[in-house]
């Protein structure tokens, strides 16, 4: 991980000078032109309010112990039960997901046999994790699968290098394929091109290429004829795998992609760059059929999302959630970093430096994080699909905190690491940077969690 000095009073800086909405969404741009990212990183020593961005459908979070997001008058209106009470007791116990979901966390390795960096996409299924292997940052030359129940990888395809300035972005899993796109964002012709590989591997598949509006992707999917995908205006496209243009799927006109083959009403990771963070989610569309549902939100509910069963949102400054027809409604326990549903049932929460998937259905959570001997700080990761991730991750040997200190003026010994048991605010001249030691991820499989949880 990279070096970070002096991360409380950075932290104080970005919330002092936070961007506006429109200033937001230009950085958000110029991140996704550099590709996605998946690694999280937490200090629970910021006395500043946490901030939360949120982009390529992964979440970069930088939280604190003193927090404006606390309970206020509509939260009491929430309905809490069993679930919830459920899901205070494993927090106050400091549960893992491998303790909570036994069978559904295995180790990985970190690189692919011939040292290339992993990156997890998604699961394949209840023992298989969609990978890619990255020679640099976020370059990926192939998609693997690693197996959990033999331990063991296997290659499924090495993806077109693209040419100069090619960058493959993200990748989503379908019935029968895997499909990806590409992007030029050095070159100012907005262009993007898509590819697919049969799941069982192969020779990778050039679809096409669009340019212009079809090229500014939200979300995006692969049916078994078609790639199909959403743009930041609204409107859902589609186009043939074995070759044709570009059209637009009927009657999508303001809607957007959530997870084929579902759309809805507001858009996917373009949210804060839109202003519609905080816009209700009132429509979710079946694209096979034509089925609408109309959805109404809570009085007071904010930033409503829904997957086929469950709705996440915040209510009165804590998290709500219920089933798409409005029964069934609850708090969800402690701070939610996004309105996302994961599988859809889970949802991931966080309290001090521990982040858990919570699960809607039983109330059951697990942690997800690598905390430093000390409980200051952690790490964790989040698969890079299209789609919400079935898949989330962190080191297996838990984290450490290196400081380095500069001398100061006058003085003549040499600046030296060493562990340091906090990652508190540093005097002038020190940094502290995050260690992840060992060979191995542990890695949370949300497709191999049973529906009785």
């Amino acid at each position: 991980m990279s070096t970070e000095q002096d991360p409380v009073g950075a932290a104080r800086r970005a919330a002092e000078s936070a961007p506006e909405p429109a200033e937001l969404g230009q950085t958000l741009a110029r991140r996704r032109d550099r590709g996605p990212r998946h690694r999280v990183r937490v200090w629970a020593a910021l006395a500043v309010t946490g901030i939360v961005a949120v982009a390529f459908g992964v979440t970069a979070v930088v939280r604190a112990a003193q927090r404006t997001d606390v309970a206020g008058p509509a939260a009491a209106s929430a309905t809490s039960g069993a679930p919830e009470r459920a899901a205070d007791d494993a927090a106050r116990q400091g549960e893992s997901a491998r303790t909570v979901w036994p069978g559904a966390v295995a180790s990985m390795p970190k690189k692919s046999a011939d040292g290339f960096p992993y990156r997890p996409v998604t699961a394949l299924g209840p023992t298989e994790i969609l990978l890619t292997a990255e020679p640099s940052l976020e370059r990926p030359k192939r998609l693997e699968v690693y197996d959990t129940k033999t331990g063991r990888s296997r290659v499924l395809t090495t993806m077109a290098p693209g040419g100069e300035g090619y960058i493959a972005q993200d990748a989503e899993v379908g019935e029968d394929s895997i499909v990806w796109y590409g992007r030029r964002p050095s070159t100012p012709e907005r262009w993007a091109d898509f590819w697919v590989v049969p799941r069982q591997g192969g020779d990778p598949i050039r679809v096409g290429e669009v340019t212009g509006d079809l090229a500014e992707i939200d979300r995006f999917g692969v049916t078994g004829d078609h790639v199909v995908w959403s743009v930041r205006i609204g409107g859902v496209y589609r186009m043939p795998i074995g070759g044709g243009e570009a059209e637009k799927i009927p009657g999508t006109d303001g809607l957007w992609l959530a997870s084929w083959p579902w759309a809805r009403n507001v858009p996917a990771e373009s949210d804060i760059e839109t202003g519609q963070i905080a816009a209700n989610q009132n429509l979710l569309v079946d694209l096979r059929t034509g089925a609408r549902r109309t959805i109404t939100p809570p009085p007071g509910t904010t930033g409503l999302r829904c997957s086929s069963e469950w709705c996440v949102g915040r209510q009165g400054g804590e998290a709500v959630a219920m089933r798409v027809d409005g029964s069934d409604r609850r708090r969800v326990p402690w701070h939610m970093t996004q309105p996302e549903i994961y599988g859809d049932r889970f949802v991931e929460v966080y309290r001090d430096t521990t982040s858990m998937i919570y699960d809607l259905v039983t109330g059951k959570a697990g942690g997800i994080t690598a905390i430093s001997p000390d409980g200051r700080s952690g790490s964790y990761g989040q698969g890079t699909s299209s789609s919400p991730t079935q898949v989330f991750f962190w080191n297996a040997a838990g984290v450490k905190v290196e400081r380095t200190c500069v001398p100061a003026a006058g003085e003549q010994r040499k600046g030296r690491p060493e562990l340091s048991p906090s990652p508190a605010p540093q005097a002038t001249g020190c940094r502290t940077r995050t260690v992840e030691p060992g060979d191995d991820y542990d890695v949370l499989n949300l497709a191999a969690i049973p529906k009785e949880g």
